[in-house]
């Protein structure tokens, strides 16, 4: 994940601090500490989020749940569907933990769409209700070329409808 960027949203300095060392000398991730969840935080690569700020803010956490890692201390069990960390690990199987989950991202975001980026951000705007010319001016493209990107997104995705697509947005972090 070399040249991305990580946000790490928790109260305890000490272990921000700490994670911030490992993601950028260890994995070459840039990475931000916040207290709690700041605008724009959607924007990051990764979020690292500790339980109480996880807790405070799940409606927003859901929508980027593919790329939200849980600081978790002691039973981490309760967050089996979500990628977490146990913090009560050793630095070893920290750092471990850190190394699967990104090589499961890493995994699922390649195979899960196979969107191109320009693909992502016609999906985006077609999700917050734009019309194809609005699209088009937006991006400065054709409208022919909206359309291509349009055609190529529900084939690659299998979803025909406006509301499929944007549920499939909504779900995999696109729009919140």
């Amino acid at each position: 994940m070399a040249d991305h960027s990580a946000i790490i949203i928790t109260r305890d300095t000490l272990r921000a601090v700490g994670l911030k060392h490992i993601l950028g000398n260890l994995f070459s991730i840039k990475a931000v500490i916040a207290k709690s969840l700041v605008e724009g935080f959607e924007q990051f690569d990764l979020v690292i989020v500790d339980e109480f700020n996880c807790l405070s803010h799940l409606d927003a956490l859901i929508p980027q749940k593919n790329k939200t890692i849980i600081l978790a201390t002691g039973n981490a069990d309760k967050y089996l569907s979500w990628h977490h960390i146990d913090c009560s690990d050793g630095e070893d199987g920290i750092v471990e933990t850190i190394a699967a989950i990104l090589k499961d991202l890493r995994q699922n975001n390649s195979v899960q769409s196979g969107l191109s980026t320009r693909e992502i951000d016609v999906l985006r705007l077609v999700a917050q209700g734009m019309t194809n010319k609005e699209i088009a001016d937006k991006l400065s493209i054709s409208i022919n070329t909206v359309l291509t990107h349009r055609k190529n997104i529900s084939a690659k995705l299998g979803i025909k409808s406006v509301s499929g697509l944007c549920i499939y947005a909504m779900m995999n972090g696109i729009i919140h």
